[in-house]
């Protein structure tokens, strides 16, 4: 156990700075802001009523956490992305477990490895660090669905009470932190029912009777989630009738393939595909079970979201299927174990890892960041006595007022389409609509600057 361990703690150590390293670097963004907003309020119910009108389609589960968070640290913007960045790195952990719970060989010491190679890929991985370093609720949603998953391996394993109630609390408080992380458990209930399928619908099997143990957490769990959350289901629907999810655009049919190249970088993705391939043909003789596992759980969220996409409406977001990229990292654990000789596994392994680092610096390379802060200075700057100013889109606003001495916030004004209440208006130079945006420039046209992301305009 000693080669594993070390790995596995080189790979938390490592991940954890990569999540922790320099989080004040980007300034906060709008969605951010928003986030903050309601955390800073000065009561729980407050900060509940606050979110559901700032952050409509999710339960305030994240910024009930960054609210206490706040009360113990602070709020700059390096305290609250470091509750983010402590999830992230807690996912490593998790990730470790899940991947030792599969348990694609039955030697301990084989098995730990594997999933200490699992574990480091996906700590040093991009798409597992960048939102674990802004202060929203995906790290939330993230490590309580690798709980949830987790419970439920143990469960359909070897089953047990903890087992079942932790899978259905860790998915009632996953989806609560964005309603997205339903994807997984309905994946799951394609396991179930396949679990059934092959060892009988009657509960005369031990598999079977887990299998329905299993029916019967998720179903108390959806019961429990939909009590909780009607209000906020509610205003979910109402969000998305005004065009809240407008934005997202209709996936092409291979988006999930998509998904996974864009979100490992363009060399990454043929590396980490080809090794996680070779996991999943060597690791389907020695334990299918775990391989068709982490496959359906890889690639069901995301094709679930294609076909609600044409389905109903568009729903195919990146951040929405996160907890995919566990198993594929996993399976790409597998395939580097299933190299056989250690020194081959010590260059896959190193392969892996450059391509995977190669991804951060490219990344982190290029300016992700609106210049709110400049904008809010520059903006306040420009107000005459008894003059206002708003943001477009209207939730700009929070990151404005966080960026603005306490006694200049109530300079700001929620902004009202067709209002002219405001001297001075911040626009996001993207993501706003082409009516919306013609509107604001007729509205104010004097440009006082264009900053990254953002336009201080003036009547």
């Amino acid at each position: 156990m000693r080669v594993p361990l070390l790995l596995f703690v080189a790979a938390v150590l490592l991940g954890g700075f990569l999540r922790f390293v320099d989080l004040g670097r980007l300034e906060m963004s709008d969605d951010e802001g928003a986030s903050w907003a309601a955390a800073a309020q000065p009561t729980i119910a407050d900060v509940i009523a606050a979110q559901a009108r700032l952050n409509p389609g999710k339960m305030a589960v994240h910024e009930l956490a960054l609210h206490e968070w706040m009360a113990i640290f602070g709020d700059s913007i390096v305290a609250q992305r470091a509750l983010s960045a402590m999830l992230g790195t807690l996912s490593i952990v998790i990730v470790f477990w899940i991947a030792w719970e599969l348990r694609v060989t039955r030697i301990d010491d084989d098995a730990a490895m594997i999933a200490a190679l699992g574990a480091t890929v996906y700590a040093v991985n991009l798409v597992t660090i960048k939102y674990t370093r802004e202060a929203r609720m995906y790290p939330v949603m993230l490590t309580a669905i690798l709980l949830h998953v987790g419970y439920f391996i143990r469960a359909s394993r070897r089953g047990g009470i903890l087992n079942y109630a932790g899978t259905a609390i860790f998915a009632i408080v996953a989806i609560a932190a964005n309603f997205a992380a339903a994807l997984v458990p309905a994946s799951e209930g394609l396991w179930l029912l396949y679990l059934l399928a092959r060892s009988g619908i009657r509960p005369r099997a031990a598999e079977s009777r887990r299998a329905w143990s299993l029916i019967v957490a998720l179903a108390i769990a959806a019961m429990v989630f939909v009590a909780l959350s009607m209000s906020a289901l509610r205003g979910a629907a109402g969000a998305v009738e005004r065009g809240a999810i407008g934005w997202i655009k209709l996936p092409e049919p291979w988006a999930p393939v998509a998904l996974f190249n864009k979100a490992t970088g363009s060399f990454g993705f043929p590396v980490l595909l080809m090794v996680a391939a070779w996991g999943v043909i060597r690791g389907w003789r020695r334990k299918r079970d775990a391989v068709a596992f982490s496959l359906l759980w890889m690639w069901g969220p995301p094709v679930l979201m294609v076909i609600a996409s044409y389905a109903m409406r568009p729903l195919f977001v990146e951040r929405y299927a996160l907890s995919s990229f566990a198993p594929f990292f996993i399976l790409v654990g597998i395939g580097i174990w299933e190299l056989g000789n250690s020194r081959w596994r010590t260059v896959a392994l190193l392969i892996v890892v450059a391509v995977s680092i190669g991804h951060i610096v490219v990344f982190n390379r290029k300016e992700h960041d609106a210049q709110w802060r400049e904008a809010a200075v520059l903006g306040a700057a420009n107000l005459r006595g008894g003059e206002t100013m708003t943001a477009v889109p209207g939730y700009s606003i929070s990151v404005t007022r966080f960026y603005l001495p306490q006694a200049e916030r109530d300079r700001t004004v929620d902004y009202v389409r067709g209002s002219t209440e405001a001297a001075v208006v911040l626009l996001r130079d993207h993501g706003v609509s082409a009516n919306v945006d013609s509107a604001i420039h007729q509205e104010y046209p004097v440009e006082l600057a264009h900053l990254r992301g953002v336009i201080i305009l003036r009547k």
